[in-house]
């Protein structure tokens, strides 16, 4: 089982995370960045889907975020791998243009995955001789030279210049494709396809960080969702709107796959005769729908 949008969203709410600062070449990271990049995934407008692979892989051009083949919940080492991803996410996000550097642009993120491990973990560190072990302990040697392995490093800025022997290792690692670009090469982002509006920030962001992880969530019945999508708002009554979409999106997170699956072909087109088919797209906006009916896809 491979891990869940959940476990991307609590890596995006991380103190240690969210902590970090600091500038790779003109590439600034920055908890403030990262969160929106949580945001635009509680919008719907970047995808988190469970992977096949060891690794997590971000697609920049249908900004999708796959996750890697590993049981939920996620470890640090897993969230350390996850916020690579979500740098590369950032980087799509803020730089539409695409004029960040793909060995710049793997670095930076390479070098967030290796701060947050630190920080983590004091002790974290590689060694060895050979391609990957040579670069991971450069990696972590670059983090602590600039006092990155604590807050007190919050601000540095590496210029490329010194980062010149990470990028030549980086483009001579086996079995990726690093070495297939050129130094000047871009080409890792180009802005997100989907502009979904966000969805307020006093949702509960997940529940797989608290003591109730593994609490088992009850499976929405007709009779709930249909009193749900019945409440009525006035119509300047934007938070009573936003409530309502928040509560539904988190009872489609969390139910069942197979509750997940029956719902999404109920409401992939208005059914007549359906009351909870029909009250989905007679109550709700386009974009709600739209943000809902991704949530099912996701699950089902």
């Amino acid at each position: 089982m491979p891990l869940t949008e959940g476990d991307v969203l609590d890596t995006l709410s991380d103190s240690v995370a969210l902590g970090i600062e600091f500038y790779v070449d003109k590439i600034h990271i920055k908890g403030e960045y990262l969160t929106t990049v949580r945001d635009h995934i509680r919008a719907g407008n970047i995808l988190v889907k469970g992977g096949t692979q060891d690794l997590a892989f971000y697609d920049l051009v249908t900004d999708v975020l796959l996750t890697q083949k590993k049981s939920p919940p996620a470890n640090d080492s897993d969230r350390a791998l996850l916020l690579h991803e979500c740098v590369h996410a950032m980087i799509d996000v803020y730089d539409p243009d695409g004029a960040v550097t793909r060995h710049m642009g793997e670095l930076a993120a390479y070098l967030t995955q290796t701060t947050y491990s630190v920080r983590k973990n004091p002790s974290s560190n590689r060694n060895g001789t050979a391609p990957w072990d040579k670069f991971w302990g450069d990696l972590y040697a670059t983090v602590r030279a600039n006092k990155l392995d604590t807050s007190a490093g919050n601000g540095v800025r590496i210029p490329s210049a010194t980062l010149e022997n990470l990028r030549r290792q980086l483009a001579a690692l086996p079995f990726v494709n690093y070495g297939d670009f050129t130094k000047e090469a871009t080409g890792v982002s180009d802005g997100l396809t989907r502009r979904n509006l966000f969805l307020s920030s006093d949702e509960p962001v997940s529940m797989r960080s608290s003591s109730v992880s593994h609490e088992t969530y009850v499976d929405p019945s007709d009779d709930y969702l249909v009193r749900t999508l019945m409440e009525a708002y006035a119509s300047a009554d934007v938070k009573g709107y936003g409530s309502r979409l928040r509560r539904l999106r988190r009872d489609f997170l969390y139910c069942s796959l197979s509750r997940a699956h029956e719902l999404r072909k109920r409401f992939s087109v208005r059914k007549r005769g359906d009351r909870l088919s029909e009250l989905f797209h007679d109550r709700l906006s386009h974009g709600g729908r739209a943000i809902l009916l991704r949530v099912l896809a996701l699950r089902s």
